[in-house]
C-alpha cells in the first residue's frame, strides 16, 4: 500500500452482526409490556420478518426467550431470569424482594422465597431466598419454571390472573409433582382461588414437595401481580392455628413489599 493511500474499510463480521441484532431483539422483548410477535420485532427494529423469526428462535433455543406456539408470540425465558437473578446488583424488584425474604426468614427462623411470575411460561420461578436455622428435608429448585396450579406459591398469584388465563393454565397442567394427584376441574380450582383472594393468602401441604407446607401471598407491581412471597417448612412445624396466623402475617409482608414495588393500593 502506498503512502497516503486510504486503508480499505474492514468487511463486516457476520457473527458480530448477528450477536448485536440478537441482543437488540432480546432487549426489545425484555422491555415489552407482554408477549411480542415476529411482526412486532421486525417492525420495531427494522428487520425482515425472516430475520426476526430466526433471531427469536436462536434466543429461544438457548432459553433466553420463550415461545407460545398457540399465539405465535415470544416472551422472556427462564435463562434470562436465571442470569438476571445471579448478576443484577442494581436496586430493583429482585433486590427489594431479597431484603423482604431475608427479613421474614430471620423473624420466623424458616425458609422464605420470592416466586417471580413468568407470563410467557405460564409458570413461576423462585428467584430470591432467605433461610432460617431450621434445615429443610427437601430441595427447592431455584430459577426454574414451576407450576402455578400446585403449591401455595403458585396458587397465591394464580388467584389474581384473568379467568380465561387460569383456564388455559389449568388445561396445560399435569399431575401434582409430590403426589401424582390429578388436576382439579375448573370449577373446583376457581372455588379454591376465590378463597385465596378472600383470605389474602394460600396454604398448601405436600403438593409440589413431599412433606412440605407452604404459606404464600401475592405480590403486586404497578401493572398487577408480579409474584408471591412464600414460607416453606416441614408440615409438622405448624399447627392449624399457627399456620393461619402465619398466613395473615405473610399477607401483611406481601402488602408492604407490593407498596415498595409501586403497586396501587388494593
Amino acid at each position: 500500500m502506498s503512502i497516503g493511500e486510504k486503508t480499505p474499510p474492514a468487511k463486516p463480521n457476520a457473527a458480530s452482526g448477528t450477536v448485536s441484532r440478537a441482543l437488540q431483539v432480546l432487549t426489545y422483548v425484555a422491555d415489552a409490556d407482554g408477549p411480542v410477535s415476529v411482526k412486532d420485532v421486525a417492525d420495531t427494529l427494522g428487520l425482515a420478518a425472516s430475520t426476526a423469526h430466526r433471531l427469536l428462535n436462536l434466543l429461544k433455543d438457548d432459553g433466553f426467550v420463550s415461545g407460545n406456539p398457540a399465539s405465535r408470540t415470544y416472551d422472556i425465558g427462564p435463562q434470562f431470569y436465571r442470569v438476571a437473578a445471579r448478576l443484577t446488583n442494581r436496586v430493583g424488584l429482585l433486590n427489594i424482594a431479597r431484603d423482604a425474604v431475608r427479613d421474614i426468614a430471620s423473624r420466623y427462623d424458616e425458609t422464605v422465597l420470592f416466586g417471580l411470575y413468568l407470563p410467557g411460561e405460564r409458570a413461576m420461578s423462585f428467584v430470591a431466598r432467605g433461610d432460617g436455622n431450621k434445615a429443610l428435608t427437601y430441595r427447592i429448585e431455584m430459577n426454574t419454571p414451576l407450576s402455578l396450579v400446585w403449591g401455595a406459591s403458585g396458587k397465591a398469584l394464580l388467584a389474581h390472573l384473568p379467568d380465561d388465563e387460569i383456564a388455559r393454565i389449568l388445561s396445560d397442567e399435569g399431575p401434582a409433582p409430590a403426589t401424582g394427584l390429578h388436576t382439579p376441574d375448573l370449577d373446583t380450582l376457581m372455588h379454591e382461588l376465590r378463597a385465596v383472594r378472600l383470605n389474602g393468602f394460600c396454604i398448601s401441604k405436600g403438593e409440589k414437595l413431599p412433606g412440605a407446607l407452604g404459606v404464600a401471598a401475592a405480590v403486586f407491581g404497578p401493572s398487577g401481580v408480579v409474584g408471591s412471597l412464600c414460607m416453606t417448612s416441614p408440615a409438622e412445624h405448624f399447627g392449624d392455628h399457627d399456620v393461619t396466623k402465619t398466613g395473615e402475617e405473610i399477607a401483611d409482608s406481601a402488602s408492604r413489599l407490593s407498596h415498595d414495588l409501586g403497586a396501587k393500593r388494593r
